[in-house]
């Protein structure tokens, strides 16, 4: 059972056994005021019991639930029809709309909401003939004439639960609709969670293991230091995991104090004392400056830096300011990986930006911002359930008043040709109703809206009200043959079910006062004042009911949407967790035998950052972790994508490389440009002098080839689907990876 099923059965429930405890009191308490019945003090007895005893049912079916209180309810309502021959006041007649049948009426139309289908027909017979009982045995003389209220009963309690399971049956369509979308916005978020860790993995070693071997590589550390045993460690705890930030709200001014401490430079911080934002905004706020001081250590060429944090409106933001070197960021390569991804795509992630600022000389500015309110969103949801919502109640409201017209006033129509004057007229007024209704229903099945035409077409039922109203005799007004007197309200309900209820009650209200307008006039009626109130509430708060349905379904639909929506988040965090786990012990996986156990010799002093072969195999790592960091971005062409990526970096670090790339090359999937870029990422990171570094390709083949004076020249044998030489004269390597499409 969906949310929007499960709202409407707990709507049903709340609403069902409240509205009748008011309709019953109106009723009863009305008719102890304004009538005089049979057995007075039995009777004032009665309607108190009743009403304490519908209180009582209303608080054990919201609070206990069960079987046992539906059964002696039926039992008391029943046992409330019987006793007519005492309640029944002593001017009421056949035609009469008693406090008793007002009860009876408005608890069948109730049940319909709160007890199911196999209960409701149990009861709806049960109460029916206990009514006729009671009938029988107050106007032994007249309870035949009477047999058209007992049917209309039976229509209201079954056209109540016909209405109600139209709006479950469009709940669960909602739901349905609802689910679908959820499985879908499921599927894209996971993957774009597991996008989203990628990219901030390969940030986070960027920031961390990548930039520690890179220090160490290049020989700005080249002595066993605390710092960078400590930074080691972290880095160690990053690769495993163990820093993935959770929910909750942190103080960014602390993490940011704590952020500096762990840096060779010298950092003064000016912020607020506390700020208290989301960890993850916080998180890559963090992240961003240490990327941003590690960049100043590596290039600014000062040891000193500012880091200035602020509150702008809903955003936070964060500055790292030096006044080193400097540089011109146009001209930074498109395939590095640290301001241009590491950072401005961290912060892009978190809905926020990073701005980096800066020329030659004059030093570097990069700006974080990351907002902090996110509004919430419901989509689409609220609007497709409160759509489906009202659709239901529409068909409702239109299959009701067909069934009223056809199956009940045509009858009373046909059957009274004496009570109207000119007959012609009452004709013309029920094919009006008719009409109209029809009108509805075509727009429903073309799924249209009545739009502009809808006060018009209210304009048209007032008239029809009038014209029904005023061909009838004055001696039957109100009576049996006055059918259009409840008919009118119905078909008014047809046009305003999507309306504020405000406009609903009154216009609704100014139909049956313009109709007792009219009664007044002619000076006569078929029923007592007393009677012609309790007919008026009864009929009357049935229609508002459901204008009330309509309003309440609106808000629920609301509720609804958010109680799905936060079930939806539930289920995806739960799926995102996983896959997210699995694909972190892969990583994991591919480093433990390559980075884990250089930043673990680093971290325990096992190994020394000044030992030339502990330098030579940091740069490797390092220069394997610029690839991976290529492999990230979405060009056209991949594999010259990472190797130009490692280029760039053997270049940063004094290397000449000849690159040159021929031929039309085939897609070559990530695995095998691994293998492929292997021999040359591992001679651009050990190479001195000049290396040679050529890309040949054919529909069939890639070959990648480089040729280079390696310290420690790496000879990987064939692996899988790319087949590897070697050549070597001297200490001057010539190594060639092919890898042939297989067809």
């Amino acid at each position: 059972m969906g949310s929007a099923e499960r709202g409407l059965v707990h709507l049903g429930l709340h609403y069902a056994v409240w509205v009748r405890a008011v309709v019953v009191a109106m009723a009863s308490l009305a008719s102890l005021v304004m009538e005089t019945e049979l057995s007075p003090g039995l009777a004032v007895f009665i309607v108190l019991a009743l009403n304490a005893w519908n209180v009582t049912y209303a608080i054990c079916m919201t609070r206990v639930g069960g079987r046992w209180p539906v059964v002696v309810d039926v039992l008391v309502v029943c046992a409330i029809c019987i006793t007519q021959a005492w309640t029944t006041p002593v001017d009421s007649g056949p035609e009469g709309t008693t406090w008793v049948r007002v009860s009876a009426a408005v608890i069948l139309v109730a049940y319909a909401w709160h007890i199911g289908v196999r209960a409701l027909a149990a009861a709806i017979p049960l109460i029916t003939a206990a009514h006729l009982v009671g009938t029988a045995l107050a106007m032994p003389d007249h309870w035949l004439t009477a047999a058209p209220i007992h049917l209309w009963m039976l229509m209201e309690a079954t056209l109540s639960g016909w209405l109600y399971l139209l709006v479950r049956r469009s709940a669960q369509t909602a739901d349905q609709h609802v689910a679908r979308g959820e499985r879908l916005r499921r599927q894209a978020a996971v993957a774009e969670a597991r996008r989203t860790d990628e990219s901030e993995h390969l940030a986070a070693l960027h920031d961390t293991a990548s930039a520690t071997l890179l220090m160490v590589g290049a020989g700005v550390v080249n002595e066993k230091q605390a710092w960078l045993a400590e930074q080691s460690s972290r880095d160690l705890e990053v690769i495993r995991g163990r820093s993935v930030v959770s929910g909750g709200d942190v103080d960014l001014v602390g993490m940011l104090r704590d952020t500096v401490a762990r840096t060779p430079l010298t950092v003064h911080v000016t912020a607020p004392g506390e700020l208290v934002v989301p960890t993850v905004e916080a998180a890559a706020l963090c992240h961003g400056t240490r990327e941003a001081l590690t960049n100043v250590v590596r290039h600014a060429g000062t040891d000193s830096a500012e880091v200035i944090v602020s509150r702008d409106g809903d955003d936070v933001v964060v500055e790292v300011v030096d006044e080193g070197l400097g540089f011109d960021p146009d001209r930074i390569s498109c395939h590095r990986y640290g301001v241009t991804r590491s950072l401005v795509e961290r912060m892009r992630r978190t809905g926020g930006s990073a701005e980096v600022t800066s020329s030659p000389g004059c030093g570097t500015r990069v700006r974080m911002t990351c907002p902090l309110g996110v509004p919430e969103d419901l989509g689409g949801d609220a609007e497709n359930i409160a759509a489906r919502f009202l659709r239901g109640l529409q068909w409702a409201a239109v299959v009701m008043n067909l069934v009223i017209l056809c199956l009940l006033d045509l009858p009373k129509l046909l059957t009274h040709p004496e009570a109207y004057r000119p007959m012609a007229a009452q004709f013309a007024a029920w094919g009006g109703f008719v009409v109209l209704t029809l009108v509805v229903l075509v727009a429903l099945r073309r799924g249209r809206s009545i739009g502009r035409w809808r006060w018009p077409l209210i304009a048209v039922v007032f008239g029809l009200s009038v014209l029904g109203t005023a061909s009838v005799r004055p001696e039957d007004l109100l009576g049996f043959a006055h059918w259009s007197e409840g008919d009118a309200g119905w078909t008014l309900v047809l046009f305003l079910l999507d309306c504020r209820l405000l406009v609903f009650a009154v216009t609704l209200i100014a139909q049956y006062v313009l109709t007792f307008a009219q009664v007044g006039l002619a000076g006569d009626a078929a029923i007592t004042f007393a009677d012609s109130v309790n007919a008026t509430v009864l009929i009357v708060s049935y229609q508002l009911s459901v204008g009330v349905i309509s309003v309440v379904l609106r808000a629920l639909a609301v509720s609804s949407a958010r109680v799905a929506r936060e079930e939806e988040q539930l289920r995806t965090s739960e799926e995102v967790a996983r896959q997210l786990h699995r694909d972190r012990k892969d990583r994991y996986a591919d480093l433990e035998t390559t980075t884990v156990p250089l930043l673990s010799g680093l971290a325990s002093g096992a190994l020394d950052p000044g030992d030339d072969s502990v330098r030579r195999r940091c740069s490797v790592e390092a220069a394997k972790m610029r690839r991976l960091f290529a492999e990230d971005a979405s060009v056209p062409d991949p594999l010259l994508h990472e190797l130009r990526a490692c280029i760039e970096l053997a270049e940063r670090q004094g290397l000449s490389v000849r690159f040159a790339a021929t031929g039309k090359r085939p897609e070559i999937p990530k695995d095998v440009r691994r293998k492929l870029t292997e021999p040359a990422v591992t001679a651009l990171a050990t190479a001195t002098g000049t290396v040679r570094l050529t890309v040949a390709g054919t529909e069939d083949a890639v070959t990648v080839s480089v040729i280079a004076d390696a310290l420690e020249p790496a000879l990987p044998h064939s692996d899988g689907d790319v087949s590897t030489s070697a050549v070597v004269d001297g200490g001057r390597v010539w190594i060639e990876a092919t890898w042939e499409v297989r067809r």
